[in-house]
């Protein structure tokens, strides 16, 4: 993938869990993509053909048992979708169910370098209304930007 993932969204999905994903990322993604349970919070991750065999990689590297759970459980709620020709793509009861995206729920859609996210969009505020511009300063007060 060449260009980065980034920006936010507010597209909406309706009962059925439909919803018109940006144009804009599918621009990037390509015209298919993998939907995941995300692995350190509660959204849903959007990955390419590419990203998703990279995603995968990684998680073959995790040896053991421990290592076969977490890619069962997290696989086998992964969905390829193809976008409609007006955009739109749908997220499985299992994904929404991970999400915490219920019927009624309105959604946010962020691009994050390699992934874009589905977020349930109250979710996504508390989260980032709980990140201050000190916790930023304090993560990359080495970094010269």
């Amino acid at each position: 993938m060449s260009d980065p993932l980034c920006g936010t969204y507010y597209p909406s999905i309706d009962q059925k869990g439909r919803m018109s994903f940006p144009n804009k990322l599918r621009e990037i993604l390509g015209p298919e993509f993998y939907l995941c349970a995300g692995h350190d919070d509660r959204y849903i991750a959007v990955y390419s053909p590419e990203e998703f065999q990279v995603y995968r990689s990684k998680l073959y590297s995790v040896k053991g048992k421990a290592g076969s759970d977490i890619r069962r459980l997290l696989l086998s709620c992964a969905d390829k979708q193809v976008p409609d020709k007006q955009g739109r793509i749908f997220i499985t009861q299992t994904l929404r169910d991970h999400a915490e995206i219920g019927s009624e729920d309105e959604v946010v859609v962020i691009g994050s370098e390699n992934r874009a996210e589905i977020w349930n969009r109250a979710k996504w505020e508390e989260f980032s209304s709980s990140i201050s511009i000190g916790d930023i300063n304090d993560v990359l007060a080495d970094l010269v930007l």
